[in-house]
This record gives structure tokens, sequence and C-alpha cells, in this order.
């Protein structure tokens, strides 16, 4: 009883590890394919439609299930949650991907996130942080202020714009996931509500105001698209990464979160050609290190036997 007890822990602790390793990769690697598509054939709406549109549809069953369980407070809670993870915190990371490299949008994104939850928590929601968090957010602010120099010594400042608009989407997705505990709402409720509320405001926008570009792209281009905005960023990389956070803990979880931003740049480097630079480099690996310390695990008290 006890061994098999043990290896269907093994097993689910093994599936966390996948369930990481997915997340991973999704994260790092939407910058880059988001990036090309803003670069060539996709205006920002268009992605803002595809990642909301698409996305409310695949939560369809979820509200089709669910819907007698989600009570009228959190339905009204999920306003201020979409103005924080809703379409405008998309927007600045689509927009500012026409401007600034994918390996930025990595590393002021889901790099820097945590430092975010760090601060804004102290400073909005009085929660003090470890010793191990402060250290790791000087780690990552130190990064984003080597890749501030680098963006203001860039030949086109519109790279400095592009990285303002990350750190404003990440500070905003912070903000959403310091609110989402304070409420106890979960992450797949809330980024459901988060979803349809968003297409409820989207879609008639993009509807009123776009031009028919969009059905002119390519169709493998368009459902290349489909497939990055609204299922993988949208549904599955958060699924993904909720199962490895309930079967790893956030501690671990949140340590292989660190390679994102590495893995984003070699990825960039492959598929881009953007080449970074040291100060990128530097910037990208302290940002790394940051959140790793930060997320690290205390370790546990030794006792002595007499």
């Amino acid at each position: 009883m006890n061994r098999f007890t043990f290896r269907t822990a093994c097993d689910w602790e093994f599936s966390g590890y996948v369930a990481a390793a997915v997340a991973v990769l999704i994260l790092a690697s939407y910058p880059v394919a988001t990036r090309a598509a803003v670069t060539s054939s996709f205006a920002p709406r268009d992605l803002i439609l595809l990642r909301f549109g698409i996305g409310a549809l695949l939560f369809l069953p979820y509200f089709v299930l669910r819907l007698p369980a989600i009570g009228q407070n959190v339905w009204l809670k999920g306003i201020p949650l979409t103005l924080f993870q809703g379409a405008g915190m998309a927007g600045l990371v689509i927009c500012g991907l026409q401007f600034a490299p994918a390996n930025h949008a990595a590393a002021l994104g889901p790099g820097i996130s945590p430092a975010w939850v760090a601060m804004l928590g102290f400073l909005v929601f009085s929660r003090r942080p470890s010793a191990r968090t402060v250290v790791g957010a000087i780690s990552c602010a130190a990064g984003v202020l080597a890749l501030a120099y680098w963006s203001a010594s860039a030949p086109s400042a519109l790279v400095f714009i592009g990285d303002a608009m990350f750190l404003a989407a990440s500070a905003l997705g912070a903000l959403y996931v310091l609110q989402l505990r304070n409420w106890g709402i979960g992450p797949i409720q809330g980024a459901a509500i988060v979803t349809l509320y968003s297409a409820l405001v989207v879609v008639p926008w993009y509807l009123w105001t776009a031009s028919d570009t969009l059905w002119q792209v390519a169709l493998h281009e368009l459902l290349w698209q489909v497939l990055w905005q609204g299922v993988l960023i949208g549904c599955v990389a958060l699924i993904a990464l909720n199962h490895a956070i309930a079967q790893l803990g956030a501690e671990r979880s949140s340590t292989l979160v660190a390679l994102v931003p590495v893995l984003s740049a070699l990825l960039a480097l492959l598929f881009l050609g953007e080449v970074p630079s040291t100060s990128e480099v530097a910037a990208i690996l302290a940002i790394s290190a940051g959140v790793s310390i930060g997320a690290s695990r205390r370790p546990a008290p030794t006792t002595q036997t007499a």
C-alpha cells in the first residue's frame, strides 16, 4: 500500500514537471510568435481579437458546467480584474512587440512579474516580503536597469517605448495576481471571466472599427496565430501552470518560470535573428537569477537529537 502511494505521488510529481515544461515553452515562445506576427501580416488589434475571441469560445464549456457555482460577487469582482489582466494588458504586450525585441518582452513580462508582485504587495496590500524575495527583486531591478540603459542607447527610441509597455503590462498582471489571491478567486475561474468580459468589449469594437485586413492574411498564418493567441497562451499555458503549481508547489514552479527569459532569447535568436548585446544578456541573466532566488524554498530547520 505504501509502495503504491509512493508511486502515485511520484507519477503526480512527474506530471507536474511535464506541465511546468509545457507552460515554460509556451510562455517563452509566445513573444517570438507575436513579434513575428506584428512585424509582418497582422495588426495588433487582429491579435487582440484572436486572443480573447477564441479564448472566450474555449471557455464556454467551463461556463456551461460551472455557471450555477459562480456567485454574483465573483461576476462583479471580475470587472476590476479585467482592467488588470484583460485586453488592455494584452494590448500593451502586443503593441510593445512592434517596437522592442521578443527577449525584452519575456524578461520584462514573466521575468519581472515576481518583483512587481513583491513590491506592489508591500505597497498596496501591506504584505511584508521575505529576505530572499527582496534579494530576488533587487536582482530583477538590476536587470531592468541594464535593459533600460541598452534601450536608451539603441538607434531607435521606439525600443524604449516598447520596454515601457512591457513593464506596464507586467505591473497590471501583478495587480491581477494579488487581487485574485486577496479575493480568493480560483485562477481558472478568474481567467475565464476576464477572457469573457474582454471578448464582450473587443469583438464589437473590432467589428465596428477594423477593416477586413485579417481575412486577407494567408490561411496558414491565420491558423498559426489562432493557435498561439487563443489556444496556447489563452488556455493551455494557464491550465498547465496551474497543474504544475498544484503538484510541485509555487516555489518550484516559479523557479522553473525563471527559464522563460533565457529560453525566449534563444528562440528569438534562432527564429527572428535577434542577436542580444552583452548588456541584454547580462540583464536577462540577472532577471532570471532574481526570479530563481525569490522563488527558492527556504531550507527546513534541522533538529538535533540528544
